[in-house]
Order: C-alpha cells, then structure tokens, then sequence
C-alpha cells in the first residue's frame, strides 16, 4: 500500500473566505461593517470552520450578519489573498440574488450581537469607492460583471452540484 502524500496528512493551514453578492431592487450592495476595517464596507461573510462547506458558511455569516436567510450555491468570483494582514486564503463570493422589495427591506439595521459586525447597509455601486477597499470594491466589481455574463461557476461539494 502506498504511504498517502504530506501533503494530506500535514496541511498546510488556509483561510476560506466565504461571502455573498446581494442586490436589492435597485442593484445596491448588501455591505457589512466590522469593527476591524476602520469603518470600511465588506461583503457579508467569513471563515469557514472545520468541515463546514463554504456555502453553508457564507449562509451562517449573511444570516448573522444581516438577518437575511439565502440558499448560496453558485460562486461568482474566487479571489486569493497572499499571507499578510490575513491568513493567506481564498474568498468565494456566492450570488446572493436580486432580492425582492420585501426580502430587501429584511436586512438587518442591527446584526447579531455575535456576529462581530457593527451595521449593515445597501450600497449604491456608483459609491462602493468611497466606503470600502480597492480590493474590496474590486471583488464585489468582478462578481457583478460575472452575474451580467451570466458567468457563475457552480459549487461542487465532493464532486455533486451544491442546491442540486
């Protein structure tokens, strides 16, 4: 039998950034503000935990985060982040959809206590510059222009289409 390679029974340790695209009515962004980000804007979500699927925790976080309940199974843009200010990683940004008038107006004003998150609001994409990152803005950029391509990639969990 042969000896498994290092790699699978060592590895090495990454961050899997889970977040989601959500648009209201008007196309406004779904943001979040975390207290960390010096009242910087992001997508909601974040880390998965140990064998958690990165559609289920980009689901907890959004939920946590702003309240809205999301079936997320298509990703739209996979964004890698070299080791620096964060574990080096990758981001998957998960489409959120276009929400209806209702669904929209659900979005949390005050998140979950737990969530580490201060507010979440719409953003118009015309002021996504003045609110978030580069790279931040830049993200949620590349997603919108896969969504208009009809771009989006299907999640795959061991090898089945996720919302299948």
């Amino acid at each position: 039998m042969n000896a498994r390679p290092a790699i699978w029974t060592d590895p090495p340790g990454r961050r899997s950034g889970n977040s989601a695209l959500i648009l209201n009515p008007n196309g406004d962004v779904a943001m979040v503000e975390p207290p960390y980000t010096g009242g910087k804007l992001i997508l909601p979500g974040g880390s998965a935990e140990a064998n958690e699927a990165p559609n289920e925790a980009a689901a907890r976080h959004v939920l946590a985060e702003t309240g809205l309940v999301l079936d997320l199974w298509q990703v739209v843009a996979v964004d890698w982040v070299s080791a620096g200010d964060v574990p080096e990683g990758m981001n998957l940004v998960f489409w959120g959809g276009q929400l209806t008038e209702f669904k929209a107006s659900k979005l949390a004003a005050r998140p979950v206590e737990e969530s580490g998150v201060l507010r979440a609001v719409w953003v118009p994409v015309n002021e996504l510059a003045s609110v978030t990152t580069t790279h931040q803005r830049a993200r949620v950029i590349d997603a919108l222009r896969s969504m208009e391509r009809g771009a989006g990639v299907p999640l795959l969990l061991r090898g089945l289409p996720a919302g299948a």
